[in-house]
C-alpha cells in the first residue's frame, strides 16, 4: 500500500470530532518559544507550514525545533514544509545614553556609522554605503518608521538631517532609506552560516529577507539546492524589480512590515493586491504576512479589523497566510492559528469566494502539463467533482493545478519527500507520500482505494485523475482521466 503523511480534506469525511479540517488557503506558523512545544497542536489547529526565523535562537534552537515539527508531522501522518527566513542585511541603529533618544520636529542631528552608543546629538548606523548613496532631500526613516529625517546635507563623515516626524529611538532599532539604494551583500556571511545548517537539516523553504535584485536569489539558491526560494518583498527596490524577481523565485512574500515602512502606508493594500496578482499571472505561489492577528500575542480573540484581513488576503488570492509573533511568542498560539483557520474557510466556502474568476491560461507556458492541469480543473468544475488526483515527480504539475484555484480538492501524490513537502504552501492541495507502481492502471487502482481506506472519497464517487506516461518519468504530464471508484481501471 502506499505510504503515509497526508493532509485532512476539507470537504470529504470530515470527522465529528478531533482536528478541523484545514483550509484550501495554507496556514504558515512561526515556531519559537512559545510554541516550539506545541507543535502537535498548531498541525492539528491547522498549520500546514512550520516557519523558523534565523532572525532569533541559536543554532541549537533552531535545529531542536527542526527535529520537533519532523517528529509532531510523522506522529500525525502528516506533510508539514518547514520555512527557514535568512536574516538578510537588516540595517539597524547603534545605541543611547539609557538605551533611548527622543527627537522633537525641527532637530538637526547627525547620521555616522558606528555600533555602540552615540554621543548628544547624533544616531550612529551599524552598516556602511549610506554616505555614498544618500543625497540632500532624501528620507530617513528610524525606528522601523516611527521617526523621520530629511538629509540636509552629506559630509565627508556623516550627515546632518532634520526631524520631519518626532518620536522615540531605542537602541538596535530598524532603519529604512526609501530614496537611497545602500550597496550590500546578499547574502551575508550569517546568512552563509545559517543557509549551510538549513541544508543540513533538509529544510524546505528559504524565505529571502531584504531581496532586490534575482541575482540574490540565484546566489542563495546555489546554496541550498532543492530549496524552494520564496522572496520576501519588503523594499521599494524590490518592488521595482518584481518581474525579474517572480522569475527567479518559486513564490514570494508579500511582507507587510519593512514594505509598510518603506512604501506609503495607503497604497500598502493596493501593493498587496497588486503583487498577489503578479505572482498568479506568473505561476508562482504567495504568502501573505505581517501583522495579520497581532492583537492575539495577548489577547485571545482577535479585532475586527484583523479578521478583516485575513479575509481580504484570501480573497485577494494568497496562498498561505502566515503568523509570526502570534505562534512564537505569544500567549495564545493554538487558538491564532485555530482562528486564522476559521476564518480562512468561511471566506472559502463563501458564494463571492466561490464565484470569482479563475485565472485565464498563462500563455509563458503553453505545455502539456499546463493545458492538462486546466482541463482537469475545468472537467471538475463541470461535472460537480470534488477530488482531483494528481501523480507528481516534482510537484510542477500541481503547481499548475493550485494556479487555478479549483473548487475541488487536490490530492498531490508524490514518491519523493521532498516534493510532498514542497507542495504544503500550495492553495487547494492535499499533498502524500506515494509510492511509485509498475503501471499508470496500478497507481489509478491504489490511489483510489487509499482514498477510500483514509476516509478520503468512497466507492462510486467520481474523481479527475492527472498522470504523465510513461509513468515515473518527470515534465511528463500528459494524461486526464475521469474516474469512478470501483470500476475497472482501463487505460486502453
Amino acid at each position: 500500500m502506499p505510504t503515509t503523511m497526508t493532509e485532512e480534506s476539507t470537504r470529504t469525511a470530515e470527522p465529528r470530532s478531533g482536528p478541523a479540517p484545514i483550509p484550501h488557503s495554507k496556514i504558515v506558523a512561526t515556531i519559537g518559544p512559545g510554541s516550539e512545544d506545541r507543535v502537535g497542536e498548531l498541525i492539528d489547529a491547522g498549520m500546514s507550514v512550520a516557519r523558523i526565523n534565523f532572525s532569533h535562537g541559536t543554532e541549537e534552537d533552531f535545529l531542536r525545533r527542526v527535529q520537533k515539527i519532523r517528529a509532531a508531522a510523522d506522529e500525525r501522518m502528516r506533510a508539514i514544509g518547514i520555512l527557514a527566513d535568512i536574516q538578510g542585511p537588516k540595517m539597524r541603529m547603534g545605541r543611547f545614553p539609557g538605551g533611548i533618544l527622543a527627537l522633537a520636529e525641527d532637530l538637526r542631528v547627525r547620521l555616522r556609522q558606528g555600533s555602540g552608543v552615540a554621543p548628544s546629538g547624533e544616531v550612529w548606523l551599524d552598516f556602511g554605503g549610506f554616505l555614498e548613496a544618500v543625497r540632500p532631500g532624501h528620507r530617513v526613516l528610524l525606528a522601523d518608521g516611527k521617526v523621520e529625517l530629511v538629509a540636509e546635507r552629506v559630509e565627508s563623515d556623516s550627515i546632518l538631517a532634520r526631524v520631519t516626524r518626532d518620536g522615540e529611538l531605542k537602541d538596535r532599532q530598524g532603519v529604512h532609506f526609501p530614496d537611497s539604494r545602500i550597496a550590500y551583500d546578499l547574502p551575508t556571511a550569517a546568512d552563509r552560516t545559517n543557509l549551510e545548517l538549513a541544508r543540513k537539516a533538509g529544510i524546505d523553504m528559504i524565505g529571502i529577507s531584504f531581496v532586490s535584485r534575482p541575482e540574490e536569489v540565484a546566489t542563495v539558491r546555489a546554496l541550498i539546492p532543492g530549496a524552494l526560494m520564496i522572496s520576501k518583498i519588503e523594499r521599494l527596490a524590490a518592488l521595482e524589480n518584481i518581474d525579474a524577481l517572480l522569475e527567479e523565485s518559486d513564490g514570494i512574500m508579500v511582507a507587510r512590515g519593512d514594505l509598510g515602512v518603506e512604501a506609503e502606508l495607503e497604497q500598502l493594500p493596493l501593493i498587496q493586491k497588486s503583487l498577489i496578482q503578479s505572482a498568479l499571472r506568473a505561476g508562482k505561489f504567495t504568502i501573505t504576512a505581517t501583522e495579520m492577528l497581532e492583537s492575539m500575542i495577548e489577547s485571545s480573540r482577535p479585532t475586527r479589523a484583523e479578521v478583516t484581513d485575513v479575509a481580504n488576503a484570501v480573497l485577494d488570492g494568497s496562498d498561505a497566510l502566515m503568523l509570526s509573533a502570534e505562534t512564537a511568542v505569544g500567549a495564545h498560539p493554538v487558538e491564532s492559528v485555530e482562528t486564522m483557520a476559521r476564518i480562512a474557510r468561511a471566506v472559502e466556502h463563501s458564494q463571492r469566494y466561490l464565484s470569482m474568476p479563475l485565472p485565464s491560461f498563462r500563455q509563458a507556458e503553453t505545455n502539456f502539463p499546463n493545458a492538462v492541469a486546466l482541463a482537469a480543473v475545468q472537467a471538475a468544475q463541470a461535472l460537480g467533482i470534488s477530488r482531483i488526483v494528481a501523480f507528481t515527480e516534482t510537484g510542477n504539475s500541481v503547481r499548475l493545478i493550485s494556479r487555478y484555484r479549483p473548487a475541488a480538492d487536490v490530492y498531490a501524490l508524490s514518491p519523493n519527500p521532498q516534493t510532498v513537502n514542497h507542495m504544503t504552501v500550495l492553495a487547494h492541495v492535499r499533498p502524500m507520500l506515494f509510492r511509485r507502481e509498475r503501471s499508470l492502471e496500478d497507481m489509478l487502482y491504489m490511489a483510489s482505494e487509499m482514498l477510500v481506506v483514509r476516509g478520503f472519497a468512497q466507492y462510486g464517487d467520481a474523481l479527475v485523475f492527472v498522470a504523465g506516461v510513461p509513468a515515473g518519468q518527470k515534465s511528463s504530464t500528459n494524461v486526464m482521466k475521469i474516474h469512478r471508484i470501483g470500476e475497472e481501471v482501463k487505460m486502453h
